[in-house]
C-alpha cells in the first residue's frame, strides 16, 4: 500500500502528461551550469549533433551514422511524414494511439488507418494477423506503433513487430519513447539483421527527466537515415540541449535508479486502483497507467479539477466507460489521487480530506 501522509497541495498536481517527476540531481546540475557558462551562444549548434550522437552510439552500441537527432520524437515523426507521405496517403497505426498520430495524419493530408487493440475484462491484447491483414489491404506508405503503447502501457513482444516490420513495404516506425519502463527493447532482440524499412524512435524526455529541452533520436536502417538526414533542418536541436543530454547520458544510474522507482510505485498504484469499487487499472509497461471507471465522465473531470488533479481524460468511446490516462508521480502525489478515486466513490459530496 502506498504511504499513507499528509500532502499539501500547494499548485496544480500535473499527472497528464507521462513527465519523470524526479528532478535531477545536484552533480549534473552543477555541471550543467558549469557548461552553459563556457557556451558560445554566438554560435550555432553542430547540425549533426556529433557530440551526442558519439554518446548515444556507445551506449546503444549502435551505428553513430544512423542516428539522427530531433528536435524531441515529435520532429523526428513529422520528418517521416515529409520523407514518405503525400496528401491521400494511407498510415496505418493502432487503435488508440498516440495522439500526435492522428495530429499529423491531418496536417499531411494523410488518411489513417486503425488496427483496434483488444480491450478484454483485465487484459489489453494485439492481433499481430490483424495487422498483417491490414498492411495487405491498404498498401500503407508509413506503419507507426507505439511500444510500450500508449495510453494502454500494453508491451508486445518486440521480435513480433521487428517481423512484422521485415514484410512490410513501407517505412516500419517502432516509437519506444517510453522502452526504458520495460521489461526489453527492439534492440535486444535485434543482432546484425536491421531491416532497411525501420525506424526506432526513442526520446530524453521520459526515463532521462529532460522533457524541457526536447530532445529525441532515432536509429535507423542507412536509407532512412540518410533521408531523415537531408529532410531536417540544420541546426534543429540547440546548443544546450545537445550539451545537457551528453552530460544526461552519464548518469544512467541515476536514470536506472529512478525507472526501479517508478516501476515500484507504478506497480503499487495500479494495486492501490484495483481495491476502490467501479475503478479498475491495467497492468503497465510504462510510466503512467490506464484507467477505466463506471462513474460519469464529466463528474470525475469536475471532481479531480476541484482537488487540482490533472490527469489524461481520454476520449475513447470503448464499452460505455470512462477512460483515463494517469502519469506515475512522486509516492504522496500518488497517494493524493488514490485519496481522491476512494472519496468520489465513498462520499463524492463529502470535504475532501488525506488521512
Amino acid at each position: 500500500m502506498l504511504r499513507d501522509h499528509e500532502y499539501t497541495l500547494d499548485k496544480e498536481l500535473r499527472l497528464d502528461k507521462n513527465e519523470n517527476p524526479f528532478e535531477l540531481p545536484p552533480s549534473p546540475r552543477e555541471e550543467m551550469r558549469q557548461i552553459i557558462s563556457k557556451i558560445d551562444l554566438n554560435r550555432y549548434p553542430d547540425p549533426l549533433a556529433n557530440k551526442l550522437r558519439s554518446k548515444l552510439s556507445m551506449k546503444l552500441n549502435f551505428p553513430q551514422e544512423r542516428i539522427v537527432i530531433g528536435n524531441g520524437g515529435d520532429e523526428i515523426l513529422s520528418m517521416l511524414f515529409m520523407a514518405y507521405v503525400k496528401p491521400g496517403d494511407k498510415v496505418l497505426t493502432l487503435y488508440p494511439c498516440f495522439s500526435e498520430y492522428k495530429r499529423l495524419c491531418k496536417i499531411f493530408g494523410a488518411e489513417q488507418h486503425v488496427v483496434p487493440i483488444n480491450f478484454n475484462d483485465k487484459h489489453i491484447t494485439l492481433d499481430v494477423e490483424q495487422i498483417l491483414d491490414a498492411i495487405a489491404r491498404i498498401s500503407p506508405k508509413l506503419i507507426l506503433l507505439d511500444n510500450p503503447h500508449n495510453p494502454t502501457g500494453t508491451f508486445i513482444d518486440p521480435a513480433l513487430l521487428i517481423n512484422i516490420a521485415k514484410m512490410s513495404p513501407c517505412p516500419f516506425v517502432l516509437d519506444e519513447a517510453y522502452v526504458e519502463f520495460a521489461s526489453r527493447s527492439s534492440l535486444d532482440v535485434l543482432k546484425k539483421n536491421f531491416p532497411s524499412n525501420l525506424c526506432i524512435l526513442r526520446t530524453l524526455s521520459k526515463a532521462w527527466g529532460l522533457a524541457g529541452l526536447r530532445v529525441g533520436y532515432s536509429l535507423c536502417s542507412d536509407e532512412i537515415a540518410k533521408t531523415l538526414n537531408e529532410i531536417k533542418s540544420p541546426f534543429n536541436v540547440n546548443v544546450i540541449s545537445q550539451e545537457i543530454a551528453c552530460i544526461m547520458l552519464d548518469y544512467d544510474e541515476w536514470m536506472k535508479s529512478r525507472v526501479y522507482s517508478i516501476r515500484f510505485l507504478r506497480d503499487k498504484f495500479i494495486e492501490e486502483v484495483n481495491e476502490i469499487d467501479t475503478f479498475y487499472a491495467y497492468p503497465s509497461q510504462s510510466n503512467f497507467v490506464l484507467i477505466r471507471s463506471e462513474l460519469d465522465r464529466d463528474y470525475i473531470k469536475a471532481f479531480l479539477r476541484d482537488k487540482g488533479i490533472m490527469i489524461n481524460l481520454l476520449d475513447l468511446d470503448i464499452d460505455g466507460f470512462t477512460w483515463m490516462r494517469v502519469s506515475i508521480g512522486k509516492e504522496e502525489e500518488l497517494n493524493y489521487v488514490i485519496q481522491a478515486f476512494r472519496s468520489i466513490v465513498r462520499q463524492p459530496n463529502a470535504e475532501f480530506v488525506i488521512a
